[in-house]
């Protein structure tokens, strides 16, 4: 229990901000991540089993006003996919699960450099997955990557070649279940801490 406390912590503190995963040259440019509000401000959370969620998939922090599609591989540990919203005037090509390769007839815009592209919805089944265990979220490039690098990417315009987007932060951008959320307290620890204020 003390190693999963310590993992939980770890991931914690890189949900927190780290920057490792985001593009070296120009860390605050083009990222994906998964969010639990539309202001994309929190990627970490609590969820009791067989609670259907959405999550928010975002593209922040844009270099250019519109996306006219994108291209990314969602992945999901310890948690259900139900199902999925695309926004726009969209067609999705992708065949591999998780995969969403989408072109769009008109683009989305960006606001304040930011973009809702989907909707996820999720479940931590109390049958199928152990919600005592963390559920995460990640998000990779598709086999067959428009970029060399093999990163997820977005079209910036009509017919461009595409821009790298880097995953918003290292390792899972979504995480629930993990000790990033507020978590009872122990008894023992409890009394000292109320003793602090008498």
């Amino acid at each position: 229990m003390k190693k999963l406390a310590i993992v939980c912590f770890l991931a914690t503190f890189l949900l927190g901000g780290s920057a490792l995963a985001q593009d070296p040259q120009n860390p605050y440019a083009n990222n994906i991540g998964i969010y639990l509000n539309e202001a994309a401000t929190g990627s970490c959370g609590q969820i009791d089993e067989d609670v259907i969620f959405t999550v928010f998939v975002i593209l922040n922090k844009l270099s250019y006003p519109e996306v006219w599609g994108w291209e990314a591989k969602f992945s999901f540990e310890n948690i259900l996919f139900m199902g999925d919203l695309v926004f726009g005037d969209h067609v999705n090509v992708g065949t591999r699960d998780g995969e969403y390769i989408v072109g769009l007839a008109t683009p989305l815009y960006a606001v304040n450099r930011s973009v809702i592209v989907a909707e996820l919805t999720l479940m931590v089944s109390g049958y199928f997955n152990d919600v005592t265990q963390p559920s995460n979220v990640y998000i990779d490039g598709i086999y067959f990557s428009l970029l060399p690098s093999g990163q997820p990417a977005y079209l910036e315009a009509s017919g461009s070649t595409g821009v790298s987007l880097y995953q918003a932060i290292e390792g899972p951008q979504l995480s629930m279940n993990c000790d990033c959320a507020p978590v009872g307290t122990e008894n023992s620890s409890w009394g000292n801490l109320k003793s602090l204020y008498r």
